[in-house]
């Protein structure tokens, strides 16, 4: 059995994530396809980061962020996706995978690291502020 390790995204991945993104986050509308071809463009960009921790076989838990710009805060990250499988939640990897993609943005230059979250995950509103995020806005989205 292969041990526990933290590794970027590869095209091996997509059935694990796709079960994150179904069973952890709820987007149960999505298809391993549109997980598949979604993995596929962020993978043939430099501005993603995006871990995995599992084994070679398993997926735990991942984080994906992009890269962005605004003219008023200059070039920041942007955490677009974070899970752990429920049964492996409290066990320090979702700091690890934060802690990561913090160090990532920093070592490229940002100064700032954002994200958003469900009104429904309040477990998650609490595990983001114990490591320093502070609710600054409402999130708001649109489906065209």
């Amino acid at each position: 059995m292969s041990e526990t390790g933290y590794h970027i995204f590869r095209p091996q991945d997509a059935e694990g994530l796709y079960e994150l993104i179904r069973n952890e986050l709820g987007y149960t509308e999505v298809t391993l396809d549109e997980v598949r071809s979604s993995l596929e463009k962020m993978l043939s960009s430099d501005n993603y980061f995006n871990l995995i921790v599992g084994t070679d076989s398993k997926v735990y838990g991942y984080i994906s962020t992009v890269r962005e710009v605004s003219l008023e805060a200059g070039e920041y990250y942007r955490v677009i996706g974070l899970a752990v499988k429920q049964e492996y939640q409290g066990k320090g990897f979702g700091t690890a995978l934060l802690t990561l993609a913090e160090a990532n943005a920093k070592v490229n230059g940002a100064k700032l690291i954002t994200l958003s979250s469900s009104f429904k995950r309040t477990k998650a509103h609490q595990f983001y502020e114990k490591l320093g995020y502070e609710k600054t806005s409402y999130a708001f989205k649109k489906y065209l």
